[in-house]
């Protein structure tokens, strides 16, 4: 995994428009995070992340990230490592 830039806090406004790849991290207890649609006007779908985990998150450019204050991202390359 190549990091492209710091951790991002997920909640508030969307966040990673302009990534293809996400690694999301909870601090917390389980939390969802809510994948946005380009017009960021609906939700295309939401994932659970538990407790102390992580995952990737591959996006459409123009999707974006949001998310309990506990959740966090960091831009990563899409492939390649």
């Amino acid at each position: 995994m190549q990091v492209k830039g710091t951790a991002t806090a997920l909640s508030g406004t969307t966040q990673f428009t302009d990534a293809t790849a996400v690694w999301v991290f909870n601090t917390s207890t389980a939390g969802a995070v809510t994948v946005r649609n380009t017009a960021d006007d609906a939700d295309v779908g939401t994932i659970y992340v538990g407790q102390g985990a992580g995952i990737v998150i591959n996006l459409n450019i123009g999707e974006g990230l949001r998310g309990a204050t506990t959740m966090f991202g960091t831009q990563i390359t899409a492939a390649g490592y």
